[in-house]
C-alpha cells in the first residue's frame, strides 16, 4: 500500500470516525486488501478484551476485536476475587453469573508456613473488599458470558482472525501505533485502522512485542503443571468455597472446585520452579506431579480415594514479567499482554478485567478533551507498575517465609533472596496484602488500607521492633488522638508530612479521568490514613485546592507565623483574621495527618495543631 494511501486513511480515523468502513482496495503487486477504520481496535476477546470494549461501545464508540480462537475456549485461571465484581455489575451480568452455577469463592485455605495447621483469609471479614464473595469458573463459559455482553454493546467481534503486524504512522521504530494488520481462516487480509490499538492477547502479546520491551523476574521463573478431576473428596466444612494453597518441597499445589465445568469439578495444579526442568522433562509431567503430591497430604485428603482424572495433564510456563510501557503513542496493553505474576494470588482474570476498565477510562477521558493522550498513557501505565511492584514484592516476601522444615529444599532455596526474621508470620503478610487491593482502580474500591505499603518497608525488622512504641506503624494507631485541632502555636514550624503532587484520580460517574492534587505517601511519612484516593499514578491523599495552597508554604522553615504574614500580605488581610480563616482548612488537614509540627529546636512529630 502507498504510504499516501496509508496516511490518508490514517487521518480519517483522527476525525472520530464513527462508522466502521471496510473496502477492498489493490495497489501495485500487492492485490486485494480489505481496509477498515474504527475508533478502537482491541486484539484479544478475553476478559481485558472483552471489559474494555464493552466500556466503551456503550461510551458510544466503535469498536472491533480480533480474536485468533472461538469461543468457547479453554483457559486456565478459574479462581476470581471480590474486587472484579463491581464490573459484572456494571455489565448487569450478575444474575447470569449466578445463573451458571459457579461455586462461589469466600476466601482461601493455606498450608504455608513454618507448620501444617491450614490458616485461611475470608472475603467476608474484609470490610473493604466491594463483594463478600467471588466465583471459580469455567473460563470457558465464563470468558464467552463477557464477550457475549460486548457483542450486545454493538462491538464488531471477528473470531478466528490471526494478527500479522502492527501499523504505525511512519517507519520509525517509535512512530504512532495506528491499526493492525491480520488475516483470517479462509486466507483473506484486512488492515484495521482506529485511533488507538489494545493489546488484550494475553502472553503472546502480539503487539506488545513489537512496540515494548519484556521484563522477566529471574525469581519467579516457573511452571505450572495443571488437570481436572471428577469425584473429588473435597473440604468437608466451611472451607468448601476456597481456594487451597499447599506448598511442598517440590514447590506448591492449588485445589480449586469448579463443579460444573465441562474439564471436571477440580482444577488441580502444581507451580514448580525451572531449577526441576531436567528432571520433569526427564519422567514427565505426569510423574513429576504425581511424586510431589506425595509430599501435599493435604492435597491428598482432599482428592481422597475415588478422585478420578478427567483430563490429560497440561503446563503453562508461568515467568513473571512486565513491559517497560504499558501505554504509548496509539497503544494500550492490558492484562497478561502488560503483565504476569505468579498465580498464587488469583490475580489473573481480576487484574485483566481492570486494566481493561482502566484502559476505557483513559481512552475516553482523551476522546472528551480531559488528558492529552500523553497525560492518560503515564498515568496508566505508572498505576500499572506500582501494581505490578507491590504485588511482585509481596511474592517474592511470601515465599521467602515460607519457613519449611525442609529448608534445603531447591524451590524454597531459590526463592529466599530476602532476609527474613522467623516471626513474621505468613499469614500475616497476606492478610496486608488482601485488605489493600492494591491500585485497583475501579469507582467501588476507593477505601483502601496503606499499611500494607508500610509493612513492606518495614521488611528488614522482625515484630517485635515493629511493636515498639516508637515504632513507624504505631503511629497509625495514634490517629484517633489526634483528632481534636485547636490553634498552632505562632512559633511552630508545620512541615509538609510526603510531598504535594498533581496527579489524576478515575471520576467513576463520568467514566473519565479527572485531576487532582495531593500529598504523596512514602517511606519517611509516619501516618497511613485508612482512606485514600485510588488508581493514582503514585499513592495521593486528594487534597482541595485551599488546601494545597497552605501545603505549598509549609517548607519545614517557615514558622506558622511566617505563613500567615504571607496568606495576609496576599489577601490584604490582617494576620488575625487570616489565622481565623485558616483554622478549619488547619484542622482538616492536621486530622488526616498531613503535616508535621516542631518548635524551632525540636523535630518533627505528629501535627496536633495546638
Amino acid at each position: 500500500m502507498s504510504h499516501f494511501l496509508r496516511r490518508s486513511i490514517w487521518l480519517r480515523t483522527i476525525g472520530m470516525v464513527r462508522e466502521v468502513r471496510t473496502r477492498a482496495i489493490s495497489t501495485e503487486g500487492e492485490g486485494h486488501l480489505n481496509v477498515e477504520c474504527c475508533d478502537v481496535v482491541i486484539v484479544g476477546g478475553g476478559p481485558a478484551g472483552a471489559t474494555c470494549a464493552t466500556y466503551l461501545a456503550d461510551l458510544g464508540k466503535k469498536v472491533i476485536i480480533v480474536e485468533k480462537e472461538h469461543f468457547p475456549r479453554h483457559c486456565v485461571g478459574e479462581s476470581l476475587l471480590p474486587s472484579m465484581m463491581p464490573i459484572l455489575d456494571d455489565f448487569d451480568l450478575l444474575e447470569k453469573v449466578e445463573a451458571c452455577g459457579f461455586p462461589k469463592k469466600t476466601g482461601g485455605t493455606f498450608i504455608w508456613g513454618k507448620n501444617d495447621e491450614p490458616w485461611d483469609v475470608l472475603f467476608s471479614n474484609n470490610p473493604f473488599l466491594p463483594h463478600p464473595y467471588a466465583y471459580h469458573v469455567d473460563r470457558a463459559v465464563f470468558d464467552k458470558l463477557l464477550l457475549d455482553r460486548a457483542i450486545e454493546s454493538g462491538v464488531d467481534v471477528r473470531q478466528g482472525a490471526n494478527v500479522k503486524d502492527v501499523l504505525r504512522d511512519g517507519p520509525e521504530s517509535d512512530a504512532r501505533v495506528t491499526g493492525i494488520r491480520y488475516t483470517t481462516e479462509e486466507g483473506d487480509s484486512h488492515e484495521v485502522h482506529a485511533r488507538f490499538v489494545v493489546d488484550c492477547s494475553g502472553r503472546p502479546s502480539v503487539i506488545g512485542r513489537q512496540v515494548t520491551n519484556r521484563e522477566y523476574d529471574d525469581k519467579m521463573r516457573q511452571v505450572a503443571f495443571y488437570t481436572y478431576f471428577n469425584n473429588a473428596r473435597g473440604p468437608q466444612d466451611e472451607r468448601e468455597g476456597h481456594v487451597i494453597i499447599e506448598s511442598c518441597k517440590w514447590g506448591w499445589f492449588w485445589y480449586i472446585p469448579v463443579h460444573g465445568s465441562t474439564m471436571g469439578d477440580v482444577s488441580m495444579g502444581l507451580v514448580s520452579g525451572q531449577e526441576f526442568k531436567d528432571e520433569y522433562g526427564q519422567i514427565g509431567k505426569q510423574a513429576f506431579f504425581e511424586r510431589a503430591l506425595e509430599d501435599a497430604p493435604y492435597m491428598q485428603k482432599l482428592l481422597g480415594p475415588d478422585a478420578e482424572r478427567a483430563q490429560e495433564f497440561r503446563a503453562v510456563v508461568d515467568w513473571a514479567y512486565t513491559c517497560d510501557r504499558s501505554a504509548g503513542d496509539g497503544f494500550y496493553l492490558a492484562g497478561d499482554s502488560a503483565a504476569f505474576l505468579d498465580p498464587m494470588l488469583s490475580t489473573g482474570v481480576s487484574v485483566a478485567m481492570l486494566a481493561g476498565y482502566s484502559t476505557s477510562v483513559c481512552i475516553h477521558s482523551v476522546d472528551e478533551g480531559i488528558a492529552t493522550e500523553a497525560e492518560a498513557a503515564e498515568f496508566y501505565h505508572g498505576n500499572y507498575q506500582r501494581m505490578y511492584e507491590i504485588t511482585r514484592d509481596f511474592l517474592h516476601y511470601f515465599y521467602a517465609c515460607n519457613g519449611r522444615e525442609d529448608k534445603d529444599a531447591i524451590f524454597w532455596k531459590a526463592r529466599n533472596t530476602l532476609q527474613m526474621d522467623e516471626s513474621i508470620a505468613a499469614c500475616q503478610a497476606f492478610c496486608f496484602l488482601v485488605n489493600t487491593v492494591p491500585a485497583n482502580p475501579h469507582p467501588a474500591l476507593d477505601k483502601q488500607i496503606h499499611m500494607y505499603l508500610q509493612f513492606m518497608d518495614q521488611l528488614e525488622h522482625p515484630l517485635a521492633e515493629m511493636e515498639k512504641v516508637d515504632g513507624k506503624h504505631q503511629a497509625q494507631k495514634k490517629r484517633d488522638a489526634y483528632n481534636e485541632v485547636h490553634s498552632m502555636d505562632l512559633d511552630t514550624i508545620p512541615e509538609l508530612n510526603g510531598a504535594l503532587e498533581s496527579s489524576w484520580a478515575i471520576d467513576g460517574e463520568n467514566h473519565r479521568l479527572r485531576p487532582v492534587k495531593g500529598v504523596e505517601y512514602d517511606s519517611n511519612r509516619p501516618i497511613f490514613s485508612s482512606t485514600s484516593s485510588w488508581l493514582l499514578g503514585r499513592n495521593l491523599h486528594e487534597v482541595s485546592d485551599e488546601e494545597a495552597d497552605i501545603l505549598e508554604k509549609m517548607d519545614g522553615k517557615r514558622t506558622w507565623s511566617d505563613i500567615l504574614e504571607l496568606f495576609a500580605l496576599e489577601r490584604g488581610s490582617d494576620r488575625a483574621t487570616v489565622r481565623a480563616q485558616m483554622q478549619p482548612v488547619l484542622a482538616a488537614l492536621s486530622e488526616r495527618g498531613l503535616f508535621l509540627e516542631r518548635k524551632r529546636s525540636g523535630t518533627p512529630s505528629i501535627a496536633l495543631a495546638s
